[in-house]
């Protein structure tokens, strides 16, 4: 309170310092209510300009009511063990809250410019369906092509030339920074995703890029931007959080356009394949399959970014990836058939597969969730371990999403009681 009557002597303070006065009759608990009084005066304003602050008072009026209820509820009921968790949560949160203040936001153009030096680095071999050859493995345990090679050469001379406070993280090279100090960005890229159809000469691929402010132990709920660009086509997918999703088509903006499509027999979709074991994937999908095939359409694809973005061109309805969930129910059940498939590797969707392009998907107005129909927010961005790997079911519309996600949950309930018989029936 001393130091409230030492503060009205400056003139400009005296008016707006006045209710603590009546603060100073009142106890401190009860002060923080009355001392909201300039906001009543500004009331006006933030009505009638709520277009401007619309963005920014949601986000600071909710933050303390979590901190209150954080702050009450564990010291009645568990003392110890949540306490400590909520401290933990608390720091992490001021780590990703004041990394995210010190910087701003990589700029569209500059993603746009390393998206562009990895396709002119890779357009050529991909028109000349060259790059099929094997050359190794990444550390995700994925095959890389020469197709790779080049794409990552393209991408490290571009951000060693760029001299910007970044830190990247890829598939084949892992997590790399160009600065001695402190990263202020960090880059989670693809540089391509769906290398089997480039390797080919085929479309689907592209590259995918996503920016956080969060250096330590981002999440995909921290990505603040991202891009996908074709590498054989004209469209590049922008979107920053909060703020939508644009096309971009030889530089004309479009909007994205999504299916509205409910109806189960003329969906059209995909599903990702590569390293997924077909006797578990396909005997699960096979009716939707049958159902779909005559007047909706059913695609196998490499490339997860690639179908997540042709939900918001209106191509697909739909785009699944369920093999992962298996591998979490069943593990002792479906390792073998899940390491043969991936020729000694266990893969799945891991979380720099669709890091930019599920920002893009969700800002666009799609949903997207794992196959028991719970958010990817949350997964870390730069854990590709097995542990890691996601499943997916992503749909254009609410009702078609949740139609599948019922149809597959059924399914995939059904095969594994089948599964855990025969496993029973086959044991000594």
């Amino acid at each position: 309170m001393a130091k409230r009557k030492a503060t009205p002597t400056p003139k400009a303070k005296s008016r707006t310092q006045k209710p603590s006065k009546g603060a100073a009759r009142k106890p401190k608990a009860k002060a923080s209510k009355p001392a909201k009084p300039s906001p009543k005066k500004k009331g006006p304003a933030q009505k009638t300009g709520g277009k401007k602050s619309a963005r920014k008072t949601p986000s600071k009026a909710k933050l303390p009511a979590k901190t209150k209820s954080v702050t009450k509820a564990p010291a009645k009921k568990t003392p110890k063990g949540a306490g400590k968790e909520e401290k933990k949560q608390d720091v992490a949160t001021k780590k990703r809250t004041s990394s995210r203040s010190r910087s701003s936001v990589l700029d569209r153009d500059f993603l746009i410019a390393l998206a562009n030096s990895i396709r002119e680095a890779v357009q050529p071999a991909i028109e000349a369906a060259k790059g099929r050859e094997v050359i190794g493995n990444a550390a995700s345990g994925d095959a890389t092509f020469q197709l790779d090679r080049l794409a990552e050469k393209a991408l490290l001379t571009f951000l060693r030339d760029a001299k910007l406070p970044v830190a990247y993280y890829s598939e084949d090279s892992g997590y790399t920074t160009f600065t001695s100090g402190q990263p202020e960005n960090l880059l989670v890229i693809d540089p391509i995703d769906g290398t089997r159809a480039a390797k080919s000469g085929f479309e689907w691929c592209v590259v995918a890029i996503a920016s956080t402010r969060v250096i330590e132990r981002p999440r995909i709920a921290d990505v603040d931007n991202a891009l996908v660009m074709e590498l054989m086509g004209p469209r590049t997918f922008y979107a920053e959080r909060g703020k939508g999703t644009r096309i971009y088509v030889d530089g004309q903006y479009r909007k994205p356009k999504l299916s509205k499509n409910t109806d189960l027999e003329t969906v059209v979709w995909s599903m990702t394949v590569p390293a997924r074991p077909a006797e578990l994937i396909f005997p699960t999908a096979a009716k939707l399959v049958d159902l779909t095939s005559l007047k909706g359409g059913f695609y196998a694809c490499n490339s997860t970014s690639y179908s997540l973005t042709r939900l918001i061109t209106n191509q697909l309805d739909a785009s699944i990836d369920i093999a992962n969930r298996y591998y979490r129910d069943i593990p002792a059940i479906v390792q073998d058939l899940f390491i043969n498939a991936g020729r000694g590797a266990i893969l799945g969707i891991a979380p720099y597969d669709i890091a930019a392009s599920l920002l893009i998907a969700e800002e666009a107005g799609c949903v997207v969730t794992d196959a028991y129909g719970k958010s990817l927010s949350e997964v870390l961005l730069l854990d590709s371990a097995t542990a890691n790997h996601q499943s997916m079911v992503a749909a254009a519309n609410a009702e078609l999403h949740e139609t599948l996600l019922g149809f597959f949950d059924t399914r995939i309930r059904q095969y594994e009681r089948l599964l855990e018989r025969r496993a029973e029936r086959n044991m000594p």
